[in-house]
């Protein structure tokens, strides 16, 4: 059924996590594209101001605003395993979508799977369960997540209900040659550099069986890469022979310290992140740490995942 808070609302905000990825925006977006068939003012957030330009394919990306809105009076969360993702302090009526499994239930209601692999596959289940008409925005909205999430179906999470999600989208027009070229062909030249400097200056620990990779902001300033453009790194690791967990520690310009943490499914990387403040899924997890006492928390969390490791 739809939800109770939609159809009573009449200013909604859709709002996409921090430093947004693909299935965070396209979930926002392809609800975006729903609720503009209603006669309710609808608004795209994101409290990031400088987002992802390979995401400028998706649909209504040129909508989305830093600048919360005053009149709201509903919101709606993708992809946030936290209220602190959001980045806003508004307390009003909130739905929470997301799949993660480390989610702590913030919303006033909450329509989480974690069994699904993205959070776009969470909203394609509300379309499709709500005979809801999904256009050819929707579908590459969704595919861009669903793409995204999967690591291009390379992941271990994929299953038929994956494929037969695709299927479904390109044939109600989605554009999968666009959301390959965006999502993993079109790299700035300081992505290149910070994947060569991170490779070379890699550590290796608990006989190979970790991968430890370490940005600092004099790095960051050297490549003029952003701190997302280092996580790609992390899957390419975590394909060598010997390693089942690879980390990167990346200090932020505005302080602070972002771990994330990818693994084989042998060290339940959600575990360990929510451990520290953070979250995410049992093969990929992510944390922030204050910028005060990150070096020691970051030797506490080298010593549980080595404890961990087979």
């Amino acid at each position: 059924m739809p939800s109770n808070l939609i159809e009573s609302s009449q200013h909604i905000v859709l709002i996409a996590h921090k430093n947004p990825d693909a299935d965070s925006l396209g979930s926002a977006c392809a609800f975006y594209s729903y609720l503009l068939r209603s006669q309710k003012k609808v608004t795209l957030f994101c409290v990031t101001s400088e987002i992802n330009p390979n995401l400028a394919f998706l649909p209504w990306f040129d909508k989305v605003t830093d600048r919360f809105p005053e009149s709201a009076d509903c919101m709606i969360s993708f992809d946030c395993g936290s209220f602190a993702r959001l980045g806003i302090t508004r307390e009003i009526p909130l739905i929470n979508i997301d799949h993660h499994i480390s989610n702590d239930f913030y919303g006033s209601e909450n329509i989480i799977d974690t069994s699904a692999i993205s959070t776009t596959e969470v909203v394609y289940d509300y379309f499709v369960a709500n005979g809801v008409k999904i256009n050819g925005k929707m579908a590459l909205s969704l595919y861009a997540g669903l793409v995204d999430d999967s690591k291009c179906f390379s992941a271990p999470e994929c299953n038929a209900k994956t494929f037969a999600m695709a299927q479904s989208l390109l044939e109600q027009g989605s554009d999968h040659a666009m959301c390959i070229e965006w999502l993993y062909r079109r790299r700035s030249l300081a992505s290149l550099r910070i994947r060569g400097l991170l490779f070379k200056q890699m550590k290796l620990l608990a006989d190979g069986k970790l991968a430890v990779c370490e940005v600092s902001l004099s790095l960051l300033e050297e490549t003029g890469a952003s701190a997302a453009e280092c996580k790609s790194v992390l899957d390419e690791v975590l394909g060598m022979r010997s390693v089942q967990a690879a980390i990167l520690k990346v200090e932020l310009p505005k302080g602070g310290t972002k771990l994330s943490l990818r693994t084989d499914g042998t060290v339940d990387a959600s575990k360990i992140m929510k451990h520290f403040g953070g979250g995410g899924h049992v093969s990929r997890a992510g944390t922030f740490l204050k910028q005060d006492n990150y070096n020691e928390l970051v030797e506490n969390i080298m010593v549980m995942i080595t404890k961990e490791l087979v």
